[in-house]
């Protein structure tokens, strides 16, 4: 990515009104093509790996740059970053299987200046008892994913959730050696791309590098909710 993108949104953050926006918007609209581009090229990469996400527009994997208003006290109009959600059958939205870029400033809970992953983020009740389940029937195969030496490299042991229970979810048994696969509300893969990586042309690459790691929780998933 051009360095510009992160100078571009350090600035936003200081001058986060429609005034500045609109007289560095041609700043932020070569921002976006680039990103659009880049999502393009990782579509269709990751297609074959993960048929699930098929081969969306570019363009409508992204979300706006505005910031949604309505319900906060937050009035700042933009956000200081782009982003992009490559998600099975093409639902943009959190609850659903996918693969997450975000590159800007620290924001969303998200650290550094690019932050990715794949899994789910905020599923309903439903999917995440599904999840669950599938965890408690199929524990060696959910271990299996977690210990694979590119998962682990990537991602660790934990997910970005918006919660961990302190004790078993309802129905299963706390004394259960691996209960603590099954606390967790979100199980959303993320990691933090160097910032000598964002900015080299080894970027894309290492990008496909992380969301193959992420393939196998997808398909995990995807397998539990009976989407596959």
């Amino acid at each position: 990515m051009s360095p510009d993108t992160i100078h571009f949104f350090e600035e936003l953050a200081v001058n986060n009104n429609r005034e500045w926006f609109m007289a560095n918007k041609s700043r932020y609209n070569a921002i976006r093509e680039e990103f659009i581009d880049l999502t393009a090229q990782i579509i269709d990469e990751l297609s074959p790996l993960d048929p699930s996400i098929g081969h969306p527009d570019a363009k409508k994997c992204l979300y706006r740059i505005y910031r949604d208003l309505r319900f906060t006290q937050d009035k700042r109009p933009y956000k200081t970053h782009i982003s992009f959600f490559l998600s099975s059958y093409g639902i943009k939205r959190s609850g659903e299987a996918g693969y997450y870029l975000q590159i800007g400033l620290e924001d969303y809970g998200l650290t550094g200046n690019c932050t990715l992953g794949g899994g789910i983020f905020m599923p309903d009740k439903d999917k995440l008892a599904a999840i669950r389940q599938e965890i408690f029937y199929n524990t060696d195969q959910f271990l299996a994913i977690r210990n694979d030496k590119q998962y682990k490299k990537y991602f660790g042991d934990g997910y970005f959730t918006t919660k961990i229970l302190s004790r078993a979810p309802k129905g299963y048994p706390n004394d259960w050696e691996h209960v603590d696969l099954l606390k967790y509300n979100d199980y959303c893969t993320m990691h933090e791309v160097p910032n000598d990586i964002l900015l080299s042309d080894k970027f894309k690459d290492y990008v496909m590098k992380v969301f193959r790691a992420s393939v196998p929780l997808n398909r995990f998933i995807l397998q539990a909710t009976d989407q596959q």
